[in-house]
């Protein structure tokens, strides 16, 4: 098969290669069996100035290989191919890497297919006589990834704090306890009234090994809760 516009299309596996790309270049995955459509997609791609690079499939079994071995950002699937077709592509997809925005192109897909498909979970859909939608939709699909990865981490940290701040409540109520209930106990046995008693030596010892516990106890509070505040403005920095 033969391409124009600087893209290559190999017979083993179909790559469709842009050239003179850096290393954070958009990953594509194209399903497409028709290599008009897929050059016409490809210069769509090209006139918006994306920086990509893209894998063209056209069966399940490279599909499923490039899907593992590529790992696109994102991925445009014909609805309908001789062998395969956009919805199992989608559900494979959706089964490993739910995240990956997956935007159906088609000739004619119905607008009750169409809905059908979104309902779902099919990020977006485009049609391949109006070419041009194709890039608002897919940094749309983009920036929605971006949020949800965001909120994603944004939940991960929060569950962090909340399990160093449990840490930090039980370290209050029971590992801060102890100590305070011996420094109690150990002034009871004071002898205020003869401070020359030998027990009161005794105390003095205890009390230095308890105070050495208390202050480990309060370093180590001090140490998660200096984390805690670390966590949130690292996730603020970002």
């Amino acid at each position: 098969m033969e391409m124009e516009l600087s893209i290559m299309m190999k017979e083993d596996k179909g790559t469709i290669v842009n050239t003179n790309l850096p290393k954070s270049a958009l990953k594509i995955l194209i399903v497409e069996d028709n290599p008009v459509d897929a050059d016409l997609l490809h210069r769509e791609l090209k006139k918006s100035g994306i920086s990509f690079t893209a894998e063209f499939v056209m069966t399940r079994e490279d599909y499923e290989y490039q899907l593992d071995h590529f790992l696109p950002d994102l991925i445009l699937s014909d609805y309908s191919l001789p062998t395969f077709d956009g919805l199992s592509a989608f559900r494979i997809k959706q089964s490993k890497y739910p995240l990956i925005p997956f935007i159906i192109i088609s000739g004619s897909i119905g607008e009750e297919n169409a809905v059908e498909l979104i309902k779902k979970g099919v990020t977006d859909y485009a049609l391949k006589d109006k070419m041009y939608s194709v890039i608002p939709k897919i940094q749309r699909a983009l920036e929605e990834v971006e949020m949800r990865k965001n909120k994603k981490e944004s939940e991960r940290i929060l569950k962090l704090q909340n399990e160093q701040l449990f840490e930090i409540a039980f370290m209050q109520s029971h590992q801060v306890r102890r100590p305070i209930a011996s420094l109690q106990g150990l002034l009871s046995m004071m002898n205020y009234e003869k401070l020359t008693d030998p027990m009161n030596l005794e105390v003095f010892s205890r009390l230095k090994v308890v105070a050495n516990e208390f202050d480990a106890v309060i370093h180590t509070i001090v140490t998660k809760t200096k984390a805690i505040e670390k966590l949130g403005s690292e996730y603020t920095s970002k």
